[in-house]
């Protein structure tokens, strides 16, 4: 067989595997709020407090990252950090179309995998944040990558972590996917998202576009994020020395999600 089509086989066959399937990945210090009707998730809302943080996306189509790649800070298929659009601050909305629709089996929040820095929802967010984005879409999976271990010398305060990991980023998954509409975001990014759905793909957004921060830096971020939701939570590490999710690669976790769930 020529190689031709041995190349021709393998990109239909990876293009059939992702067609479909629209994984958006969010990373940083963000706080995740689902929607819960009847113990299930109809949504998902994600803020980005206001901690002087710039926050950008990209979708990388016909590309769906494994756990290992997630988790890997030398992931050859990571786009690089020019590549994402920054995103105003301001409300931003990603509406899914999909194959069946309400018939499609309900996610419950109690799936929400429990290496999670979870506080149960009732006090009021403030307006202390910058970037808001709401998914409207049928959730078939919610996984939860880059942990790191809860030390009795990391955090305090009442809500602080009860879990003995928390997680930095997390993985929606939407199947049977056939349009999405990034409302907000700008016009050629709304466009190529629109264009290259088909393919299915990932579509990341970073709560920090990746570079050295300092200790303090990532002390704003934890405070910003209690503000936010009302949180008697800080942190008290006082290590400076950079550390690997401190460093301008792949990994750039600085402080860690929070789901109110």
């Amino acid at each position: 067989m020529a190689a031709n089509q041995v190349d021709s086989k393998k990109s239909k066959s990876k293009s059939a595997s992702t067609a479909g399937q629209l994984d958006i990945l969010f990373s940083g210090p963000l706080l995740l709020v689902p929607a819960v009707r009847g113990g299930n998730i109809t949504g998902v809302e994600v803020f980005s407090p206001c901690n002087g943080h710039p926050v950008g996306a990209v979708f990388v189509p016909g590309v769906i990252f494994s756990d290992a790649e997630l988790n890997d800070p030398q992931c050859e298929r990571w786009p690089e950090p020019e590549s994402f659009s920054l995103l105003d601050p301001h409300s931003y909305s990603i509406d899914l179309t999909q194959k069946g629709g309400k018939k499609s089996r309900p996610f419950p929040v109690s799936a929400i995998p429990d290496t999670n820095h979870k506080v149960k929802p009732g006090r009021r967010l403030s307006g202390d944040w910058e970037v808001s984005i709401a998914v409207n879409g049928n959730l078939s999976g919610w996984g939860s990558q880059r942990l790191f271990n809860v030390t009795d010398d990391l955090y305090i305060g009442a809500d602080a972590p009860t879990s003995p990991t928390v997680a930095a980023m997390h993985r929606l998954t939407y199947t049977g996917v056939t349009e999405a509409e990034f409302g907000g975001a700008s016009g050629k990014p709304r466009e190529y998202l629109r264009a290259n759905i088909a393919k299915g793909g990932s579509l990341i957004v970073l709560g920090e576009i990746p570079y050295q921060s300092t200790l303090l830096h990532e002390r704003r971020a934890i405070d910003a994020l209690a503000k936010l939701a009302g949180l008697d939570f800080h942190l008290v590490a006082t290590d400076p020395a950079p550390h690997r999710t401190r460093l301008m690669a792949h990994i750039m976790d600085c402080g860690s999600s929070i789901i109110l769930a």
